[in-house]
């Protein structure tokens, strides 16, 4: 178990130095924090269930994760608000590790807040710059999009830590709803931003790829509607958005034969076969639901759909683009090394020699729901 652990340790610490960034680093200590709070749940010395363990994971890995990614594939320069937004993550996480800690009440919300904070500087960070015309990307929309699923996730993150009622929603659909922003929303579309930059950039042309981005863009919102406009919206819009991921999953899963880096091609494979599974539950959960006759309790799909689609799909992808970005030798656009690259002409970027990055997928504690 010691060499286990520390063969894990130096395999973590080896990635941290390929990404180079902040943000990376705090995934990596955020990935430990939440190894740590994960064992104490499981030890009985945490109240936290499942839905609780999975908006963590978020908060502590998965946001990090993407506003790496972002901060790569967007040629919008970044702002006074982008700036002072990238200095939040670690102390809003923590603050959020510590608001679950927290009966529901005043004492909780405060500590949620900063979480909130930083999702509205984001959502104003990623819109503003698509006032100017020359930045209406399919990313920087995408990455625009982002920053609203976040600052959405973080206002009900408050709702469910004041133990509020909005609309007559009661726990867990609250927190739900808060988990809900995070992967299918903010992370998705961190997703579809980096799928875009890198056919564009590959040069690789798939029928109807745009419309299906759009589509995984939009109907987070439009599954939301539903809860409160109309049940027959909600499952439409449940099962059309895991046609989308599927599909999307699908891409992504011949696109990695198109990747540098071989474990980037394993990660991504491995992402694209787990959203495969995860979101056919969540078909079946919708349509089974609508009809009065759910096969699959909520726990159980907090325990199945959100730990594949959490640790399968999100945390999969999101470090095969990291790990091929990187490791090729990738410079983001309005980098002095990038535009030192392009006064040279290079045609394309030189391209690293890949260095083999050890497998480290977390175990995840599951525990039954809201056992406290």
């Amino acid at each position: 178990m010691g060499e286990s652990s520390s063969s894990c340790l130096k395999g973590a610490a080896m990635f941290a130095r390929k990404m180079g960034s902040g943000s990376a680093r705090m995934s990596l200590m955020g990935a430990f924090l939440w190894a740590v709070v994960a064992t104490a749940a499981r030890a009985g010395r945490a109240p936290l269930g499942i839905i609780e363990l999975l908006l963590l994971f978020a908060t502590l890995v998965v946001v990090p994760l993407g506003l790496e990614l972002a901060r790569l594939v967007n040629s919008s320069q970044p702002g006074k608000l982008g700036r002072v937004a990238r200095t939040l993550p670690p102390f809003a996480a923590v603050a959020t590790v510590v608001s679950l800690w927290q009966p529901p009440g005043w004492v909780a919300a405060v500590l949620s807040l900063p979480w909130l904070l930083l999702g509205l500087l984001l959502a104003v960070a990623g819109i503003a710059p698509l006032f100017r015309r020359a930045n209406r990307s399919l990313e920087n929309l995408a990455v625009g999009f982002a920053g609203i699923d976040l600052a959405i996730a973080g206002g009900w993150l408050v709702l469910s830590r004041a133990g509020l009622r909005p609309m007559g929603f009661q726990e867990p659909i609250v927190l739900l709803t808060a988990v809900h922003f995070h992967y299918i929303g903010f992370a998705t579309a961190v997703i579809v931003a980096i799928t875009a930059y890198l056919f564009d950039r590959s040069g690789l042309r798939v029928a109807l790829l745009q419309p299906l981005l759009w589509l995984v863009l939009l109907l987070p919102f439009a599954l939301a509607s539903g809860f409160v406009l109309s049940p027959l919206l909600r499952v439409v819009a449940a099962v059309a958005l895991a046609a989308g991921v599927t599909a999307l999953a699908g891409i992504l899963f011949w696109f990695a034969s198109h990747l540098h880096v071989q474990t980037a091609r394993v990660y991504l494979r491995l992402a694209s076969a787990t959203a495969w599974i995860a979101m056919a539950l969540a078909a079946v959960y919708a349509v089974s639901d609508h009809v009065g006759k759910p096969c699959l309790t909520m726990p159980a799909m907090a325990s199945t759909h959100g730990i594949l689609n959490a640790l399968g799909f999100v945390l999969l992808s999101t470090l095969a683009f990291l790990v091929e970005l990187h490791t090729s030798g990738f410079e983001p656009e309005g980098t002095p090394r990038h535009a030192e690259k392009r006064a040279q002409g290079a045609s394309e970027i030189p391209r690293k020699q890949p260095t083999p990055v050890p497998d480290a997928i977390p175990d995840f504690v599951a525990r039954d729901f809201y056992d406290r």
